[in-house]
């Protein structure tokens, strides 16, 4: 089964918005992104003194996604998690289960990642599954940890 195939498998039913398997170097093995690598790019951060203020920094989401897994999700620069340009924030990140649950305006994502692997998928409460229920983080939590346990036991 080529990695494409466990994208499509994620996002099935239309439970989720974006899903990848990402290398724990950074590289995307497979994606519904429409991108072939986690990109570079110019983004506003508020300031620290007053939000209502905003300067640009330049991000790296390849190299704030590795720092993030190694360092509790902590990505150690000032526009915190991004991916897929898109803004996330810790709800919880646990090292040792290898889950870590992201919050977004309406909606969130879950990582969880095995030896050599990781599962990214989100959700947004503004999409429906082809159920007519709003995607939500239960099916989301449970497709990707399923996912990343699956190529735990499969040697990834």
């Amino acid at each position: 089964m080529s990695w494409d195939a466990y994208v499509t498998n994620l996002t099935a039913n239309g439970a989720l918005e974006f899903a990848a398997i990402i290398g724990l170097d950074g590289n995307i093995w497979a994606s519904n992104f429409g991108v072939a690598v986690l990109p570079s790019y110019q983004t506003e951060v508020p300031d620290e003194k007053n939000p209502d203020i905003t300067a640009k920094v330049a991000y790296d989401e390849k190299a704030a996604f590795v720092h993030a897994l190694t360092h509790k999700g902590e990505t150690g620069n000032a526009a915190g998690v991004r991916i897929n340009n898109q803004k996330y924030y810790t709800i919880q990140f646990d090292g040792e289960a290898k889950s870590w649950y992201l919050k977004k305006n309406k909606g969130g994502a879950c990582i969880a990642w095995s030896n050599t692997a990781a599962v990214f998928a989100s959700f947004s409460q503004t999409i429906n599954a082809e159920n007519g229920a709003p995607q939500n983080a239960s099916d989301c939590n449970k497709r990707v940890l399923d996912m990343a346990k699956y190529l735990a036991e499969s040697g990834y």
